[in-house]
């Protein structure tokens, strides 16, 4: 019975997650403009169209699921929150893999291509999750890794904002600039 209601509270989580990330994730690539370039705002949205603006998307309503998620039931869950962050990473990682690839074999990105790959991450990121903590022996020190992870990945989201590299990861493909600091002057 416990296994059971345990695994219906798993899957319901799940696709309130993924339905939390997708919602939160889509209006993320506006609420910079909307804040009219608020740079605290700037900090957990996107800025521009780069690729690296993008993965704001899925980290930031991932991570803040992620904590909603950890104080109702994850702290009960072994292995949940490195878990977790195995899995944000992977989804990380498929974005700009997916993004890359695609836009790379046809020459041009295309707006569906781009918000069919976040819907898979999200859904990657959520179901790996699952699948993570299953595969692994989890110990009491992975807890520590997770939240090394998840903050040095928010760190450089913060930092990279202000002042990304000059690397085509970071370039905002129809201004040809960099980060926050080109919003600004044109301002």
């Amino acid at each position: 019975m416990y296994h059971s209601r345990n695994m219906q509270l798993s899957r319901f989580s799940t696709i309130l997650g993924i339905i939390f990330t997708a919602i939160v994730g889509t209006l993320l690539h506006f609420v910079f403009k909307w804040s009219m370039d608020h740079p605290a705002v700037a900090l957990f949205s996107a800025v521009n169209e780069s690729t690296w603006e993008h993965l704001k998307l899925l980290f930031f309503p991932a991570v803040l699921y992620t904590i909603f998620e950890y104080a109702s039931q994850g702290r009960y869950i072994p292995g949940y929150l490195y878990a977790r962050a195995l899995a944000l990473c992977t989804g990380l990682a498929f974005i700009i893999t997916a993004f890359y690839t695609y836009s790379g074999i046809l020459g041009n990105n295309y707006v569906f291509m781009d918000i069919g790959i976040f819907l898979i991450s999200v859904i990657l990121t959520f179901i790996l999750t699952i699948k993570i903590q299953k595969w692994r022996r989890m110990l009491p020190t992975h807890t520590g890794i997770a939240v090394l992870i998840l903050l040095i990945l928010a760190a450089a989201f913060f930092i990279f904002t202000f002042y990304p590299p000059h690397i085509g990861l970071f370039m905002d493909p129809q201004a040809g600039d960099y980060g926050i600091l080109a919003v600004f002057q044109y301002l």
